[in-house]
């Protein structure tokens, strides 16, 4: 395990303060933007899917037009703000006399959670070096993405008391770094330095396509393939591949994590979009339930791979502390808009075979490496050598000791 921590510099409270907040934000956003709904709104009218579509969409505004102010105030007090707002939002659904004062509190926290969201990546960023970024990533989603689909899956036991009470324990969540004390903790990017640092905006865009095109295919095709394989098998056996999904997407983050940090940022989102393509293959043109396992196990290890290093690294990478905000709230706003979008026209797609979903999925996929082969390599190419050096002799020293 030593060889995968080498060199990096955050302590463990800074590796704590990047922790805590992750799992209330995802796992809040996945249970209110649903769950809640659901008691104002029937689930089953196109309404309820308007205004899921609509929250998206406001989150999606609130990371765009949040940028232009989050790198200037302190990145702890905006996400202090959003946990206490949203808990108090959350109590007023709760009591709210109708259904229109309920649906404006849910589009408002909404709001709040996409400039929350925003300033924890940007704290994020000021807390690690593109050097560490990866690894520190990956250990996040490695512990917390079980964790996260656990909730979500036990979360439809529970009625609109429970749920509320389960979002607002998770707003308080984040006010768990208190005592970590995140104030006394050094900022390691804001003392390297930037200055020239300006990617092309070809560069940009260049790691743009491959992002834009998963996060589509997440939300709509991929949702597809699902829907039909559930048809396909038994509620036990179709849990058994959502289990083996997540476990496989909690070892991709790790895995991606690693893989980005040592042999770069290019490698590991290539490796990522061939497994990725290889897996939605198999799904449509499997006939077993052996090979929807395998293609459903290597699926989940290429998403934690595109969680750990889109969400965290390509925009880092990408930035500045001047434009550290902005690259971010590009790639998590079009995370949030593809998610949006596919909530609205996924069910009008569902006339969609598996085979033809699988294959288109597969095609644009590998589509999706053309631009990563174009694209410079983010980590530097000395680091990428020492790095290279220091894995040699580590796995030598293992050899003689074998």
């Amino acid at each position: 395990m030593s060889i995968f921590l080498t060199g990096i510099q955050l302590n463990k409270r800074g590796i704590m303060v990047t922790m805590i907040p992750y799992f209330p934000f995802f796992s809040w956003y996945y249970i209110f933007s649903y769950d809640i709904l659901k008691f104002i709104i029937d689930e089953n009218t196109g309404t309820f899917l308007i205004y899921n579509t609509f929250f998206n969409f406001f989150i999606f505004l609130a990371l765009i037009l949040g940028s232009s102010f989050i790198r200037r105030v302190k990145k702890t007090s905006v996400i202090y703000t959003w946990s206490i707002l949203s808990s108090i939002g959350t109590m007023f659904i709760i009591s709210a006399p109708n259904d229109i004062l309920k649906l404006a509190i849910y589009f408002l926290s909404g709001v709040l959670y996409g400039l929350g969201l925003l300033a924890y990546f940007k704290y994020f960023w000021n807390l690690t070096v593109p050097e560490e970024r990866g690894r520190v990533a990956g250990l996040i989603g490695f512990i917390f993405l079980p964790i996260l689909s656990l909730i979500t899956v036990s979360i439809k036991q529970l009625d609109f008391i429970g749920t509320a009470m389960l979002c607002i324990i998770l707003n308080l969540g984040t006010l768990g770094i208190i005592p970590v004390n995140p104030g006394r903790i050094t900022t390691l990017t804001a003392r390297r330095d930037l200055r020239g640092f300006n990617p092309e905006k070809r560069t940009i865009l260049l790691y743009l396509i491959p992002w834009l095109i998963f996060s589509l295919i997440n939300s709509t095709l991929a949702k597809i393939v699902c829907f039909h394989v559930s048809h396909y098998f038994s509620i036990s056996s179709f849990m058994l591949l959502y289990i083996l999904q997540i476990v496989g997407a909690s070892l991709g983050a790790m895995i991606g994590g690693v893989i980005s940090d040592f042999l770069g940022r290019r490698f590991s989102l290539a490796f990522g979009l061939t497994l990725y393509g290889i897996s939605s293959a198999i799904s449509g043109l499997s006939k077993g339930y052996q090979l929807f396992l395998l293609a459903f196990f290597g699926n989940g290890i290429s998403w934690g791979i595109f969680l750990t290093v889109y969400t965290f690294l390509i925009w880092g990478d990408l930035a500045t502390e001047e434009t550290c905000a902005q690259r971010y709230s590009i790639g998590l706003a079009i995370y949030y808009f593809a998610t949006g979008l596919g909530i609205l026209i996924t069910p009008q797609l569902s006339q969609i075979s598996l085979m033809f979903a699988s294959i288109t999925i597969c095609l644009l996929i590998f589509l999706s490496n053309i631009p990563i082969i174009l694209a410079p390599e983010l980590l530097s190419s000395d680091f990428l050598e020492k790095v290279h050096l220091r894995l040699y002799m580590y796995f030598m020293r293992w050899g003689k000791q074998r």
